[in-house]
């Protein structure tokens, strides 16, 4: 089941989301990161993530 962390504006910076997804990666989860539509001007990001299936 997928999952996301929603990002709004700049509360962190492009750089923590790509350690955040780089952490989910190394613990076995398919990570992408993805713009929503802004609200109030303030623009949103989510941090999608799945659990890696293991054969």
């Amino acid at each position: 089941m997928q999952q996301r962390i929603e990002v709004i504006a700049s509360a962190i910076t492009k750089e923590e989301q790509l350690e955040i997804a780089r952490l989910l990666i190394k613990a076995g989860y398919t990570v992408s990161i993805t713009a929503g539509k802004a609200v109030n001007g303030k623009g949103k990001r989510y941090i999608n993530y799945e659990r890696t299936e293991e054969s």
